[in-house]
């Protein structure tokens, strides 16, 4: 006669199976996820990191906006689901707003959502000073961080 419960003399193989079952398909998920991971591409910036890419790295992975101008630079640039984050290093803070129509003027139709960060030149690690936000709807939006 063929039993069905096969192990029911012995729980304990039973159970030591069950973990390995478990412990093998918790590997198996893990596997699957670091593969999805370093198949997407990586935006974040490494935190040990605070004095910002050069210019050749910003020049290397294609500037979407021009990478200078009359007493400005761009550091840094993002940009994801139809928003762009641009860093701009500059002395002319009170000209911040200006700078970004400058900036995204010609690339405006391809974005909800811009926002152009400005640090003062040499003060790169430290919190921004400005921000101007763009939106289809609101337009231009000059907030000053450090008050």
């Amino acid at each position: 006669m063929l039993r069905i419960f096969r192990f029911r003399k012995n729980p304990r193989v039973t159970v030591i199976g069950c973990a390995l079952l478990g412990q093998v398909a918790v590997l198996c998920i893990l596997l699957w996820l670091m593969g999805l991971e370093s198949q997407s591409p990586s935006f974040r910036t490494s935190n040990s990191d605070r004095t910002g890419p050069t210019q050749s790295t910003v020049l290397a992975s294609g500037p979407i906006v021009s990478t200078a101008g009359d007493g400005w630079r761009l550091v840094d640039q993002f940009s994801a689901h139809h928003a762009l984050i641009l860093k701009i290093e500059t002395e002319k803070l009170w000209a911040a707003k200006s700078i970004t129509q400058q900036l995204i003027e010609p690339i405006v139709s391809s974005y909800n959502e811009v926002l152009v960060y400005f640090y003062s030149t040499g003060d790169r690690p430290s919190l921004p000073a400005r921000r101007v936000q763009w939106t289809k709807i609101s337009g231009y939006v000059e907030m000053d961080l450090r008050k």
